[in-house]
């Protein structure tokens, strides 16, 4: 909009006609300058009320905005309320999403499904691990059914102890093949009921020192 020509000081619009007022300026340039203001006055009231209104550092303070898409990252909106926004930009750097459960998903962040509810982790099958793990990542693994964290070097179950029906805590379970190589942990023994099955390719490695107790 070409009416940012003119300066907010009054005094400082002393450009030539019709992009200003300077003094002494000639009867027939007045007509110039007013049809000009017009003009400008005129589209900038188009642009606010149904058109395009591009501001560099807008800042807007209470009211309401109604289906308004933001596409200035410099946007500062301070009370009132946004309505029909698709895209909207949350915190320095931005979600790139209008909802609560997009945003999470976008800053990684856990979800819930209510305060009193539960926490929604990230899910996925073996294959679906992260590439490059780091010590205390959780998730849920959808392959063998089991929540697992890594500890640093490798995955492994978390929780699931003794279980039973009714409550009871008696039967501690476990899988009877091998299908993917593991290495025990530093300073750990380990126990399986057998028999177990170890598929090929798949190896179990027990480091010096340490015992695997098949029973």
């Amino acid at each position: 909009m070409a009416y940012t020509k003119y300066s907010l000081t009054p005094a400082n619009n002393t450009a030539a006609p019709p992009d200003g007022a300077p003094e002494g300026m000639l009867p027939s340039a007045v007509n110039d300058t007013m049809r000009d203001m017009m003009a400008q006055i005129r589209d900038c009231g188009d642009g606010v009320r149904d058109g395009t209104y591009t501001m560099t550092a807008p800042k807007i303070t209470g009211g309401s905005i109604t289906g308004v898409t933001f596409s200035s990252s410099a946007a500062t909106i301070t009370g009132g309320t946004i309505t029909g926004i698709t895209d909207l930009a949350v915190a320095d750097g931005g979600t790139g999403a209008s909802t609560a459960a997009n945003a999470r998903t976008n800053l990684l962040a856990v979800g819930f499904t209510a305060t009193t509810g539960s926490a929604i982790i990230p899910n996925g099958t073996t294959g679906e691990r992260d590439g490059s793990p780091a010590a205390g990542y959780f998730r849920y693994n959808s392959t063998v059914g089991k929540f697992e964290g890594y500890n640093g070097t490798a995955w492994g179950s978390v929780g699931g102890g003794a279980t039973g029906a009714g409550g009871d805590e008696v039967f501690v379970e476990n899988s009877r093949t091998v299908t993917t190589s593991y290495t025990l942990s530093t300073n750990k023994n380990a126990v399986s009921v057998g028999a177990i099955t170890i598929n090929a390719g798949a190896t179990v490695t027990v480091p010096s020192g340490a015992r695997w107790v098949v029973l």
